[in-house]
């Protein structure tokens, strides 16, 4: 299931760092941090965009997530921030969309 849900929510990029991790359990921390991002990216686009999961990729910068959009061309000014936690198990995400015009 973990392979199938990953080819379904990650972006390439995404899909290629996730192919490198060995470990069952840092692949599913992967994957939970990865869909709480894009889960927030969702609902604080919509519905000024309906989003696919592929249309939204998480990098890190160190520790800091930064997630990138493929907005509509009308939507390209907006800037996305985000937070992330998690810890025993648990991942939390807050994501704030600022309109940059």
């Amino acid at each position: 299931y973990t392979q199938r849900f990953a080819r379904r929510v990650l972006s390439t990029p995404e899909r290629l760092r996730f192919a490198s991790i060995t470990s069952a359990a840092a692949q599913a921390d992967f994957l939970a941090a990865r869909w709480c991002l894009k889960e927030a990216t969702y609902k604080a686009a919509f519905p000024h965009q309906s989003l696919r999961w592929h249309d939204i990729s998480v990098t890190t910068d160190g520790r800091k997530p930064h997630v990138h959009v493929h907005w509509l061309p009308e939507l390209a000014h907006l800037a996305v921030h985000a937070s992330l936690s998690h810890d025993a198990g648990l991942v939390a995400s807050y994501v704030v969309i600022e309109n940059t015009k």
